[in-house]
């Protein structure tokens, strides 16, 4: 079906849907954050706050030797970027910062 035969009043329903597919696609990925997003995060904060402040973590890791799991997203504006939250056994921040993705 091409877009240009649709009724005029079609069309703004298939550029919604549109809009909302990507935006589930988005949400199934994880969110990409701005480098001002990555202030929102302090020691102490649990894992609800920091999936309240950013949105679903790109990853969830638990690595071996870690006391918790690490919530990694992409950095907004490089797609080599990535920031990781680190939790320690309870669940609550115990380290932040940006890294280069290794995988790029």
């Amino acid at each position: 079906m091409k877009l240009h035969r649709l009724p005029p009043c079609s069309r703004p329903l298939l550029v919604a849907t549109l809009l909302a597919g990507a935006a589930a696609a988005q949400a199934a990925g994880g969110y990409t954050i701005t480098p001002s997003q990555e202030s929102l995060i302090s020691p102490n904060m649990t894992t609800d706050q920091v999936r309240q402040a950013l949105g679903r973590p790109e990853r969830l890791m638990h690595y071996r030797n870690e006391p918790g799991a690490t919530f990694t997203y992409h950095v907004l504006g490089s797609q080599s970027m990535l920031f990781d939250v680190d939790f320690d056994a309870a669940g609550r921040v115990i380290s932040m910062g940006e890294r280069m993705d290794d995988a790029n």
